[in-house]
């Protein structure tokens, strides 16, 4: 494997917290670790799962990266990574406004946002559907495999990130551009991300995942991030499309200054703001400000709901 210096401080600072010391000994280590999983394509909880419940030593980490990614591939992300490390900063690259309109740029400015049609070829979403599926060994056909135990199915996530089906989405050009054109900047990478699977409520498995949240830390500078998914099959509203509280965004930063403590400000969200739903189409793709309270919603329909998530990094 080629020599990467960062792949050793990140096992040891996780074998460090494994142990209880929680001081980083890596100036920036958040931000490069970001970076570091998304150019080597490994999913943080993936990751984060082999380092505190299986590894051994460091050897064993290199071979679990070896064995998940190959040797071709981990050469060049060493390379890629080293080449960002040592980079001298320069201006952003704005990119050319070729997929949003003004009047969808308006929407995201003001509603915090967006819900895009067409970008995607609904046969790459029936691909990563299937994937799910052979996965979680389930049938369309038999509902009562929807409802079996996995051990990377989690609430509603399923930690599943390793695919040529979910890569082809994550690094579709149409999904490139429309982050490019949302951080204003083509200087951003993909990270690799999970996806979902929510079946149809039942008197047997009740939905537990519709609770309003933040996905910040609040202890960190509240920066710019973008989240997003696309909708695997048709999500009509009965289906638990994402719900979002739309304009949030633009009073957070005074907003949360009222609550010491986030269970609190999530408290209060939940008690005083009102979600809509975002359903949508096969392919479509939705993209929130993660200032802006969302939560997945109850499936009332007779089918389940196929999604997988989409995010960028700014280099």
């Amino acid at each position: 494997m080629k020599s990467n210096a960062f792949l050793q401080v990140f096992y040891e600072i996780h074998q460090a917290k494994k142990q209880r010391d929680l001081t980083p000994k890596y100036l920036n280590f958040d931000t490069t670790e970001d970076i570091f999983l998304s150019v080597y394509e490994l999913g943080k909880y993936e990751t984060y799962f082999f380092l505190y419940a299986e590894c051994t030593n460091f050897d064993h980490f290199q071979a679990w990266l070896r064995e998940l990614k190959g040797v071709d591939f981990l050469a060049q992300a060493a390379c890629q990574f080293s080449e960002w490390l040592n980079r001298q900063k320069t201006a952003d690259l704005v990119p050319k406004y070729k997929l949003l309109n003004k009047a969808q740029f308006q929407f995201w400015e003001e509603q915090g946002y967006l819900r895009i049609s067409d970008l995607v070829e609904p046969a790459l979403c029936e691909e990563v559907k299937a994937l799910i599926c052979r996965h979680m060994g389930l049938s369309l056909t038999d509902p009562n495999s929807w409802y079996k135990s996995h051990p990377d199915w989690h609430g509603l996530m399923l930690q599943l990130y390793q695919d040529e089906s979910i890569e082809a989405i994550r690094k579709h050009p149409n999904v490139y551009q429309l982050f490019s054109e949302l951080y204003g900047s083509q200087d951003i990478i993909a990270n690799t991300e999970k996806v979902s699977f929510n079946p149809p409520v039942t008197d047997r498995w009740e939905f537990s995942a519709g609770a309003l949240h933040w996905d910040i830390d609040i202890n960190k500078p509240i920066e710019y991030y973008i989240q997003g998914l696309i909708y695997l099959d048709d999500v009509p509203e009965d289906r638990g499309p994402l719900s979002v509280v739309p304009g949030v965004h633009l009073e957070f930063d005074e907003w949360i200054k009222a609550y010491p403590a986030f269970d609190e400000a999530h408290e209060v969200m939940r008690r005083q703001m009102k979600a809509v739903p975002v359903p949508g189409k096969k392919g479509d793709i939705i993209v929130w400000r993660h200032t802006l309270p969302h939560a997945a919603s109850a499936n009332y329909s007779s089918l389940p709901r196929f999604v997988q998530y989409l995010s960028f990094t700014k280099l």
